[in-house]
């Protein structure tokens, strides 16, 4: 069964914006990618559940937002743009009770939440972060990722520059509440995080300290760290990030992305929120920023910044140890691939 992506990226050298391209399984390939629309820097995009709503981030006359599609027969039709802050986020999400949009906002440390009614996109909250951390690349609060959970009841955030993840309820429009929030060790640096199938576990990648850490999670969105490894070699970490984090459907095995170091690192889930490393592996290109398993958890796509093609490796069953296949696919500038 064909799967279909949508790419976000830079807009410095040879991208112009966002494009969509499928992937066949069955011939390890994918499509040439359809360009959608020209926006500056889309470097996240983030979709609806029905997948007729797009929204990107986007930078437009000085200023920083989202712009938002709706899908159009087999095309996308621009609805609405929104700059609302000062300077571009790197990360977003989407929440269908409220319509709303949640943005993590690196510069300026904090979230900024959009609103979508009929086809007008408005900015109706900021939430400031506070704190640094003793890193030099943490002088004061960096947001660097928003997601949610299946029930969208609890919105999570990572902040990079402060060492915490948070979780938040809603208000009934959508504004955010903060629940909880636990500080990981001094420079984890924590970019981005996953959740197993249950929810009852997360997974964090550390951007500065190069670790994974997991995290027991309650309903109410409370954390309790369990354990943290360090993702690649000690020397390697202080020219190093740490990236992407995703994990199967089936939940068995856990990977995580390493920039500079240019790898691709392999964990098996051992239960209960602990992790057994079982493979390091060059990503076959420069700057793996964002990378997805495909849908029969068979593969792993990983676009690369700097090298401008997407790689792919076939997942071990077994083992979860991965095999590279082939990085016949272009793909400029691309630091985003979200599956739709």
């Amino acid at each position: 069964m064909t799967q279909t992506f949508i790419l976000g990226g830079y807009t410095k050298r040879a991208n112009k914006g966002i494009s969509q391209i499928s992937f066949d399984p069955s011939s390890v390939s994918f499509t040439e990618a359809d360009f959608i629309a020209e926006l500056d820097n889309p470097t996240f995009v983030t979709t609806n559940k029905a997948n007729n709503l797009l929204f990107a981030i986007h930078k437009e006359d000085g200023r920083g937002g989202i712009a938002g599609f709706k899908k159009d027969g087999d095309n996308w039709k621009l609805i609405d743009t929104n700059m609302g802050s000062d300077i571009p986020g790197c990360h977003l999400t989407f929440r269908e009770e409220t319509q709303t949009i949640y943005v993590a906002n690196y510069h300026l440390g904090q979230v900024d939440v959009f609103k979508l009614d009929g086809e007008d996109l408005s900015h109706i909250q900021v939430v400031k972060h506070e704190g640094s951390g003793p890193h030099e690349n943490q002088p004061s609060p960096r947001v660097h990722f928003t997601g949610l959970n299946k029930a969208q009841d609890l919105l999570f955030t990572c902040d990079l520059g402060n060492d915490t993840v948070s979780s938040y309820s809603f208000e009934k429009d959508g504004k955010l509440v903060l629940a909880h929030e636990i500080k990981l060790p001094g420079g984890t640096g924590p970019r981005h995080l996953v959740l197993d199938d249950n929810e009852e576990y997360a997974y964090v990648v550390g951007e500065l300290d190069s670790t994974t850490t997991s995290m027991k999670v309650s309903p109410s969105g409370e954390f309790e760290i369990i354990e943290s490894h360090l993702n690649i070699p000690e020397e390697e970490v202080a020219t190093s990030n740490g990236a992407a984090i995703r994990l199967t459907k089936d939940g068995k095995f856990l990977y995580v992305s390493s920039r500079f170091y240019d790898a691709i690192i392999a964990f098996k889930v051992l239960g209960e929120g602990k992790l057994e490393k079982v493979q390091e592996i060059s990503s076959q290109g420069e700057f793996p920023r964002d990378f997805i398993i495909d849908e029969t958890d068979s593969y792993v796509l990983v676009p690369h910044q700097d090298t401008d093609k997407i790689a792919i490796f076939e997942i071990n069953k077994e083992t979860g140890e991965l095999t590279f296949l082939n990085d016949n696919t272009k793909a400029a500038e691309c630091v985003c691939i979200y599956p739709i």
